[in-house]
C-alpha cells in the first residue's frame, strides 16, 4: 500500500491524469517565448562577452539576520552553497546537494523516488518536516502538509543556498522551528543566454534554458524554461520485488519569468511568476501521483535616507496535487497483484506578504528593525475511496483555513567593538477556522481555534581577534500543526487514520555555543547545540470501541510526547591555492525521545530518519586550462525506520565525481557519475512499504553552453 497525501475539490471527480495535449500547448507556449526572448537578447549578450564584464556577487546572508551581512559576521551557524559548487556536484535535484550540508535532515533516498509527502525537511536531528525552505523569500514548504518539492527549483535558476541552523521562529515564525534554508535565484542583472541540455542512465534527461535582457538600467527581464525525467530504477529488491514493481518515473517541468524594475535610484522591485508541474510513477503499476503549481510573488524596497529601508513583499501559490494509492484485493499475494484504492486530490491555496521597516545606526545601537507578516492557507483534501472491483464506494472530505499574524522586531548592539548582542523576538497569532471533517466517524463541522506564540532569540558574537570568533544562541520556537495533521484522514480497507482539530503547536526551546575561523582561505565552523520539544505530534491508536463501523483498527495524531536533540556540528572550507579546493563537513547527532505515553518501547532510543553520525567531503581541482575535477564522499552510520529501532536502514559510503572542461569560450562539457562503486543499500525502511534501495551507479552526461 502506497501512503497518500493529497485530496481536491468536490468537481474532480473525473480522473485527473494530466492530458498530453494540455502539456504540449504549454511546453510550445512556453519554448516560443523563450525563442522570442532569445531572439531579441542575442546581440547585446554578444557584446557583453565581447567587453568581458562580469561581476562576482560576495557571499552574504541575508536569512540568519533578515537583512544582508558578510558569512564572516554572522552570529549563527551558518552553511553557504553557491552557483558553482552546485554545478560540480552529480546531483539531479536540489536535495542531493542539501545532503552533505552539515546537520541538515532529509531522506536518504533522492526526492523524486519518493511519495512527495516523504520529502521532510529538517535541522539538528529533529526529524519530520521542521525547517522552513524559502525560494527568494516565498515559502517552498507545501501549505497543506508541509513537505518540500525539490523538483520546482531548476538547478540552473539557483544562484545560492544559505543555510542557517538553529531556532528562526524569532524572524521567520511557523516551520523555521529547527532553522531556515533560503535558496535565491539569479538575477536578471545583466544580458546572458543560458542553454543546459544531458542524458543518462535509466533514461534520465534533462534540459535548461535561461535568459535575461536589460531594457534599461531600470527595466530587467529574464525568462527560463526547464524539463528533466527519469524512468527510474527498481527501487524494491530483487528478492521481495513483485509482479506489480516497476521503477520510479518521473518527470517535471517549469518555466519561470521574472523582472527587475527601479524607477528612481532609491526604489528596486522584483516580480516572479512560476509554473511548475511533475507526474510520479511510484514503484509499482498502478501507484501515480502528479502536482501542478503557480506561484506570483514581488517585492518593493524604498531606501529612507541614507541608512533606512522599507521593504514589502507579497506572494500567491495556488497548489492542486493528485496521488492515487494501490492496495492488494481480497486473496491476492502482496506483490503480484493491486488496485487503485484511493485517490486523493488536494487543491491549496496559500496567500501571504510583510512589511520591515530597518535602519543602522553609529553607536552601541547598530542597527534595528520592526517587521509583520500575514500568511493564510485554505485547502481541502477529498479521497475518492474505491473497492478490489474499481467501484467508487464513498467520498471523504477534509477541508479548513489557516491564518497567521506575526510582528518582529530585532536589534543589533555593540557594547564593546568586538562583541555583537543581537536580540529578537516574535509575537505570534495563529487560527484554525471554517473547518470540516467528514471521513467516516469524522467530527463534521469543526469548532475554530486559535493560539498565540511568543518567541524571543538572543545570539552574541565575540570577535577574540580578526580571525577567531566566539558565538553562542539561546531561543525557543514553534510549528503548528498543518492541515494535514488536523483534518485529513486516510483509510484503507480495513484501518482509518484520522487527524485532530484539538493539537496543539509543538514548542522548542534550544541553544548552541561555537566558534568560527576565518584566516585566509579557510573558513571553519564547529558549534555543539541543544534542544528540547514537547507537545510532539504524534499517533495514538484507536479502541475497538472508537472505531466507525467496518474498520478494525486505526489511529489519531495527539500531542503526546518529547524530544531531545543535541549534538556537533562542523564545517570547513579551505581554498588551497588557486586550483584546488576542499569543503567538509561532519555531524553527530543524539536525538531521542524522553517520553511517551503511548509508546514506552521508544523513550531513550534514536529517532527514525536520524543517523547519529555522518561525513562528507569534496574535493575540487580547476586547471589553467579550465578542466574542473571535483570528487565527493558521504557517509552515514545506521539509522532506523521506526522510533522504537525495529526497522535498520544501512550505514553506507558513496562516493561521487563530477568532471568539466570548457571547449571554447561558450560552451562547457561535463560528467557526473553516482555511486561510482555501486554500493547496493536501504535507503528507507518505514514498515509500511518494501524496503527502498538507494540510488545506485548512474552517470550523466551533457553539454552548457552560456553568453554574456
Amino acid at each position: 500500500m502506497t501512503e497518500a497525501h493529497s485530496i481536491s475539490d468536490e468537481q474532480h471527480q473525473e480522473d485527473v491524469r494530466p492530458a498530453r495535449n494540455d502539456k504540449l500547448e504549454v511546453g510550445c507556449y512556453s519554448f516560443g517565448a523563450f525563442v522570442l526572448f532569445c531572439t531579441a537578447l542575442l546581440p547585446r549578450a554578444a557584446l557583453a562577452l565581447e567587453d568581458g564584464g562580469s561581476t562576482t556577487l560576495g557571499e552574504v546572508v541575508v536569512t540568519a539576520t533578515r537583512d544582508a551581512r558578510a558569512l564572516s559576521e554572522v552570529p549563527a551557524s551558518v552553511s553557504v552553497i553557491t552557483r558553482e559548487e552546485i554545478a560540480n556536484t552529480p546531483a539531479q535535484s536540489l536535495d542531493d546537494i542539501l545532503r552533505r550540508v552539515p546537520s541538515l535532515d532529509v531522506p536518504i533516498s533522492a526526492s523524486y523516488q519518493l511519495h512527495p509527502t516523504a520529502d521532510n525537511v529538517s535541522m539538528r536531528g529533529l526529524g519530520g518536516i521542521r525547517a522552513l525552505v524559502l525560494l527568494d523569500g516565498v515559502p517552498l514548504n507545501d501549505p497543506f502538509f508541509g513537505y518540500v518539492q525539490w523538483n520546482r527549483v531548476p538547478l540552473e535558476s539557483v544562484d545560492r543556498v544559505e543555510v542557517v541552523r538553529g531556532g528562526g521562529a524569532a524572524l521567520w515564525g511557523n516551520y523555521a522551528m529547527g532553522g531556515v534554508i533560503s535558496i535565491f535565484t539569479r538575477a536578471a542583472d545583466k544580458d546572458t543566454l543560458v542553454a543546459q541540455a544531458g542524458a543518462g542512465s535509466y533514461g534520465t534527461w534533462r534540459s535548461d534554458a535561461y535568459a535575461a535582457y536589460a531594457v534599461s538600467e531600470g527595466v530587467k527581464l529574464g525568462i527560463e524554461a526547464s524539463a528533466n525525467h527519469t524512468d527510474g530504477f527498481n527501487t524494491a529488491p530483487a528478492d521481495i520485488r513483485g509482479a506489480v514493481n516497476v521503477p520510479t518515473a518521473f518527470t517535471a517541468h517549469n518555466v519561470a519569468f521574472a523582472g527587475t524594475f527601479s524607477p528612481i535610484s532609491t526604489l528596486v522591485a522584483h516580480t516572479r511568476i512560476d509554473f511548475h508541474s511533475n507526474e510520479q510513477n511510484l514503484n509499482s503499476v498502478l501507484a501515480f501521483n502528479t502536482q501542478r503549481t503557480w506561484t506570483y510573488s514581488a517585492d518593493a524596497s524604498q531606501q529612507l535616507g541614507n541608512a533606512g529601508r522599507l521593504t514589502a513583499t507579497a506572494f500567491r501559490n495556488d497548489s492542486h496535487f493528485r496521488t492515487d494509492n494501490t492496495d492488494t484485493p481480497q486473496g491476492a499475494i502482496p506483490g503480484q497483484a493491486e488496485f487503485v484504492q484511493n485517490r486523493h486530490l488536494t487543491p491549496v491555496h496559500d496567500t501571504g506578504g510583510s512589511l520591515v521597516w530597518s535602519n543602522e545606526f553609529a553607536g552601541v545601537l547598530r542597527s534595528a528593525s520592526v517587521g509583520v507578516d500575514y500568511h493564510e492557507i485554505d485547502g481541502r483534501d477529498i479521497a475518492y475511496i474505491f473497492d478490489d472491483a474499481e467501484t467508487q464506494i464513498r467520498t471523504d472530505i477534509g477541508r479548513g483555513k489557516q491564518r497567521f499574524v506575526g510582528e518582529f522586531a530585532q536589534v543589533s548592539l555593540r557594547p564593546v567593538e568586538p562583541l555583537e548582542l543581537l536580540a529578537s523576538a516574535r509575537h505570534q497569532s495563529f487560527d484554525n477556522f471554517d473547518a470540516f471533517d467528514g471521513a467516516p466517524g469524522g467530527l463534521g463541522a469543526v469548532p475554530d481555534q486559535s493560539a498565540s506564540s511568543v518567541d524571543p532569540r538572543l545570539s552574541l558574537r565575540w570577535a577574540a581577534t580578526n580571525e577567531i570568533a566566539v558565538r553562542a544562541a539561546a531561543y525557543k520556537a514553534f510549528r503548528a500543526p498543518t492541515l494535514d495533521n488536523l483534518y485529513r484522514a486516510f483509510a484503507t480497507p480495513s484501518g482509518i487514520f484520522f487527524g485532530n482539530p484539538a493539537l496543539k503547536p509543538e514548542e522548542l526551546n534550544g541553544g548552541e555555543i561555537g566558534f568560527d575561523v576565518n584566516r585566509g582561505a579557510l573558513r571553519t565552523q564547529v558549534t555543539a547545540y541543544t534542544n528540547t520539544v514537547k507537545n510532539l505530534i504524534t499517533f495514538a491508536p484507536l479502541e475497538p470501541n472508537q472505531l466507525p463501523p467496518g474498520f478494525f483498527f486505526g489511529t489519531r495524531n495527539i500531542n503526546a510526547g518529547r524530544a531531545r536533540s543535541r549534538g556537533i556540528e562542523g564545517e570547513a572550507d579551505w581554498a588551497v591555492d588557486a586550483a584546488w579546493s576542499l569543503r567538509a563537513g561532519y555531524t553527530f547527532a543524539d536525538s531521542t525521545i524522553t517520553e511517551s505515553r503511548l509508546d514506552a518501547a521508544s523513550v531513550g532510543k534514536q529517532q527514525g530518519g536520524i543517523p547519529r553520525h555522518r561525513l562528507s567531503a569534496g574535493l575540487t581541482y580547476t586547471a589553467a586550462n579550465g578542466l574542473t575535477i571535483a570528487p565527493q564522499i558521504r557517509w552515514l552510520s545506521q539509522s532506523w525506520g521506526d522510533n522504537d529501532n525495529t526497522l535498520p536502514v544501512d550505514a553506507h559510503f558513496v562516493a561521487d565525481l563530477s568532471v568539466s572542461y570548457p571547449f571554447t569560450s561558450t560552451l562547457r562539457g561535463f560528467v557526473r557519475i553516482e555511486n561510482l562503486a555501486d554500493r547496493r543499500y536501504v535507503a528507507d525502511n518505514s514498515g509500511f512499504e518494501p524496503l527502498r534501495l538507494g540510488t545506485p551507479f548512474s552517470a550523466f552526461a551533457g553539454l552548457r553552453w552560456e553568453l554574456r
